[in-house]
């Protein structure tokens, strides 16, 4: 998780660019699959909560639903008051984030 915003804080840009995002794939994908195999996504009340928060947002773009689910996923983290919390909450996003990645990509090919 750490390699994600250290990735993203690398930028010497005050904003985030839709291509900088998209370059942490490939960490969201390792995390992704080390979550799964732990078991977590397979929790009722887990999955529950990532269908929750894997709402269809009102943005024109699919690279505007992408940078607004990275700040509704930060503005979450930012609540977090325990390590443990912290990971629950970003494991939570990582489906949706890559969703959006994923998403994007097909449409770039």
């Amino acid at each position: 998780m750490v390699d994600v915003f250290e990735s993203i804080s690398a930028s010497k840009e005050t904003e985030l660019k839709i291509s900088e995002l998209l370059s942490t794939q490939s960490i969201f994908e390792l995390v992704f699959e080390i979550v799964k195999d732990s078991g977590f996504y397979n929790q009722d009340e887990n999955f529950k909560l990532i269908r929750a928060l894997n709402i269809d947002t009102t943005e024109e773009s699919l690279e505007e639903d992408l940078y607004s689910t990275w700040i509704t996923m930060g503005d979450n983290l930012n609540t977090a008051k325990t390590q443990e919390e912290f990971n629950a909450k970003f494991a939570l996003f990582v489906p949706i984030i890559l969703k959006r990645m994923e998403l994007i990509n097909r449409v770039a090919i």
